[in-house]
Formats: structure tokens, sequence, C-alpha cells
């Protein structure tokens, strides 16, 4: 999901030995230990392609990690050590709670945070947490209003272990991290936008076996309902632009499409899926930016962050003999996923300590840091991230004559606009902020629990299990053949020697002796 996968795997497999479990060099007797469960990838790890506070590239940077130590420390006057370790999925995390594995501060995504409040596994944050007087506050005072919204407004029925039920917002259990869309990705070059019909392009025969999807069920499952209830969702548009429907009640009736798991919806989208998995590449995880960049494919299924990377790739590849590229990112007309990461705090967890780490992420110098380094998008919209995004995106000097105006006004407050380049409102900067009219048009996935994550289960099974390509079949049949001969002849080759040539007729087969080596 996320970039220098080789160098995050190694740092990973070191953290779990025992004499590195502590990336910070924070030491003491008296010291608080923090254990974080954090994505693969996904925080500055310091050293080449840290970006400090100054916006300069700084190849000697100590870690977003041992900063903190340092910060914290000094602002409380304990020591602290970070253990820090890293999963691949979602799942991943959730079974090693389940196996009681203990963390003060994990980062899951949008369902998992979900799935977890629901089961009551999470601690609540403290009210101090919330105290916008407190300085030591980052993320209460610097978090968009716009994702500040959208965790207060949603909410989980939380069952206790007495069995007592109540509901309760995000914004108590979890605060975010990163956030973004899913889209398509796409090579102008081979593909212009007047031909992609929104979700359905995954249909289009135009494009067979030049697109793919994501290999996780939730996100495929996102595009057959999408799909499925295309005209629908479309009708939902244009009763809210006509003001039959207030902004809430559209966004609210698109959210129930698009989370359905009834027996029927599922059974339609699995044909839906079907007829998809005979049209497409692949199904991917990672691979689709690459294959973005080597024109295997012209149009990657991407979450909103793989697209920047990809067209930060393809714009400027690694190697000088490459030539450069240009992708752009497109949001289908229907509806969109509006995903995010987050922090949340498991049973047991240090509050204080954990608290005080989201705090420090959410330090807008520190929000840049880790955008930057990830290629990510955070939650975070003080004034320093706002002027990261246009020493990115805005125009250079003396360019003003060409530039247009980006409002991203829903995110960063009221009036504010970048001016940026005209091809941006399709690439790397529409994708991380999109317009307010996408996101009108975005849904947020719920979890999928009890009988309809049986039911959705069985269906990626059966997407996952249809019977292979011809070709494949051939070669398992062959492999099959050479080492069912193989083990005939293990097995009865010194009686029945079959794979030697019987003498002619008339003729009698002698024992053979071996010839003697000489040196003349």
């Amino acid at each position: 999901m996320k970039i220098r996968r080789t160098a995050a795997l190694l740092l990973s497999a070191c953290l779990l030995l025992p004499s590195a479990a502590a990336l910070s060099g924070c030491s003491g007797s008296d010291e608080i230990i923090l254990r974080i469960y954090n994505w693969e990838e996904y925080i500055d790890e310091g050293g080449e392609g840290s970006y400090l506070y100054d916006y300069e590239i700084d190849e000697n940077a100590p870690s977003v990690l041992d900063d903190f130590c340092a910060w914290y420390e000094e602002e409380y006057g304990t020591p602290i050590r970070v253990e820090y370790s890293t999963f691949g999925t979602n799942e991943d995390l959730y079974n090693q709670l389940k196996l009681g594995d203990t963390y003060d501060l994990v980062c899951p995504s949008d369902y998992m945070i979900m799935k977890l409040m629901a089961e009551d596994m999470l601690e609540p944050f403290t009210e101090d947490f919330f105290d916008e007087s407190d300085e030591n506050n980052y993320y209460i005072n610097n978090v968009s209003s716009y994702i500040e919204g959208i965790f207060e407004n949603n909410s989980v029925t939380i069952t206790s272990e007495d069995g007592s039920r109540s509901e309760h917002s995000w914004s108590e259990y979890a605060a975010g991290y990163m956030w973004g869309t899913t889209g398509f990705i796409y090579n102008p070059e081979y593909v212009d936008e007047a031909e992609l019909d929104g979700w359905d392009t995954m249909l289009d025969t135009a494009f067979a076996n030049k697109v793919t999807t994501k290999d996780n069920v939730r996100d495929t499952y996102f595009v057959g309902l999408a799909i499925l209830y295309r005209d629908e969702l479309l009708a939902l548009q244009e009763r809210n632009a006509a003001g039959e429907l207030d902004d809430d009640a559209y966004n609210a009736a698109i959210t129930e499409l698009l989370n359905r798991t009834d027996e029927e919806t599922v059974a339609r989208v699995q044909e839906i899926l079907l007829e998809m998995k005979s049209n497409i590449y692949g199904f991917e995880t990672d691979t689709g930016k690459n294959d973005m960049v080597t024109g295997k494919i012209w149009i990657n299924f991407a979450w909103s962050g793989d697209a920047v990377y990809a067209m930060d790739l393809a714009e400027y590849p690694e190697s000088e003999e490459e030539e450069p590229a240009y992708f752009n990112y497109y949001v289908p007309e229907e509806c969109a996923n509006l995903w995010f990461d987050g922090w949340a705090m498991p049973k047991g967890a240090n509050r204080q300590a954990a608290q005080a780490f989201i705090n420090y992420l959410s330090m807008p110098q520190t929000a840049v840091r880790n955008m930057y380094y990830i290629g990510y998008t955070s939650v975070i919209a003080g004034d320093e991230v706002l002027a990261y995004v246009e020493d990115t995106y805005g125009v250079e000097e003396g360019d003003e004559e060409d530039a247009v105006e980006y409002d991203v006004s829903y995110f960063f407050g009221e009036g504010t606009t970048i001016l940026t380049y005209e091809d941006q409102l399709s690439r790397q900067l529409y994708a991380q902020y999109p317009t307010e009219e996408v996101m009108h048009r975005c849904a947020v996935m719920d979890y999928f629990a009890d009988e309809a994550g049986e039911r959705i289960n069985e269906l990626w099974t059966q997407i996952k299990g249809e019977t292979l390509d011809a070709w494949a079949i051939v070669v398992i049949c062959v492999a099959v053949l050479v080492i069912a001969l193989a083990v005939i002849y293990v097995k009865l080759g010194a009686k029945v020697d079959f794979f030697r040539l019987k003498p002619k007729k008339g003729y009698k087969k002698i024992k053979e002796e071996p010839v003697p080596f000489t040196v003349k």
C-alpha cells in the first residue's frame, strides 16, 4: 500500500528482534515504554528522503520516532522509549489483538476502527485530549474541520462485556492520520478521459486486459456495488442537484446503497465481478503502480495516495534512460469510496503517552514530514501543510499568467485557494485534495459483520476460486505427470529400467562395466 517496501520490510524484521525493539535512543530505568503498531512504510523513518521543518531534504535527519522521544522528555520530564512494529493488512492487526498482543496505539483503517469499536476492544480518548486551550493538543487544534465533521457524524454501536449497547461517534475512539479516495489512475497517451464511463470502465471491452482491480474483497466489492446501482446513484445525484434531497439526505442515501450486503445484492454483485474478472488484467495490491509505469496496463483502480506515487514515479523516473510519463487521476461520476487510516488505543493502553504521540504527529511540520515521506495526505490542515502543498503544486514565479485557481476551502478553511497549473486539475493535487463536488459523492464503507461478512467472504472465494485459464491447466497437468514419473522411477527404477532402450531383437544385453580412466 505504501512505498519503499523493501527497506520497510527489513526495518520491520529488525524491529522484531529483542535487541532492536526500540527505534528510539531514549533510555533509563524510569522510562515509559510506548508500543505502536502501524502499517508498513507509514511514517518518516529518517535519513534519505526525510523532509525537515525548513522544507529542506536532509539525508541525516532523525526519524519522527526519535524526535518524538526528545520532544516528550522535554515536555513531560520523563524519558520514553518507542517499541515500534508493523503489519501488512487490517486483518493481521485484528488477529494480533485477538491473540493477546498488547499495544498502546494502533493504526487501523476506517472499517477496522468500526469493528474494533463495536467489539469493545478500544479505549476512549480522555476529555483532556479535546481541550483546545491546551497548546500541546495539536490534533484537535489542527485537524481539518471537514475530517473532524466526518468523525463526529459517524457512529458505531458498542456492545460491552455485560451485553449493554451504546452509540458512540468515531471521534471518541479514533483520531485521523491519513485519508483519501479511490478512483482510476490512467495513461492519457492511450486513454481519453471521455472514454472512461464511471466504474463501468471495468467492464469495457475496449480496455480488455488493460485495467486492474484491487486484490481485496472490500475495494472490489465496492466497485461491484457502484456498477450495480449506477442508475440509482445518478438519480440521487440529480435529485440533490434539483434541491429535492438536501446534502445530508443525499449522502445517507448513497452510503446505504454502497453498504448493502443482503443475499440478492451479493448474488448480483458476484455476477458483475465474474464478468469484470474476464475483462481485467488481474487483481493487484501493490504492483499496479509499476504496471502503469511499464505500460502493462493503461488504467489502475487505485487509492489516491498510490495514484500520487505512481504519477511521481512516472514523471521523475529513477533511471536517466527512462522517458518521463504523465498519468492522470479520475474519480467516477456516480460515486467513490472515502477512506481513512486513524489512530486508536486498544484496551489497557497508556492513554497519556499514546495521546501525546498522536498530538506530536499532528504538529503541522510533522504532518508535512510524513506526507512527503509516504506520499499520502494527512488529515492535518495547519498553515505549514498549506504552505507545503502550495510549494509542491503552486506555480513558479513568472508563470502566473498560465495559472488557475484551485479551491480547497472545504479542507483548509473558507476562501482558501491554490494558484496552480491547469494539468494539476487532474493530476497529483486533484488526487490529494479532490474538489468539494467530488467529496460530496463519496461514501464511507461499513465493516462486514456476522452473516453479511460470511456472504461477502463466500463471494470472494467464488471470484478468486474460479477455473484456471487453459494454459495454466496444461502447465499443471504436465508438472503432475513429470512428478508422477519421477516418483515411479525412484520407487521402481531399480527393478523396472524403462528409461533405457531395450536391445534389438536377437541381441542379448550384457553387464556394463565402467571404463578405466588412465593418464598417459
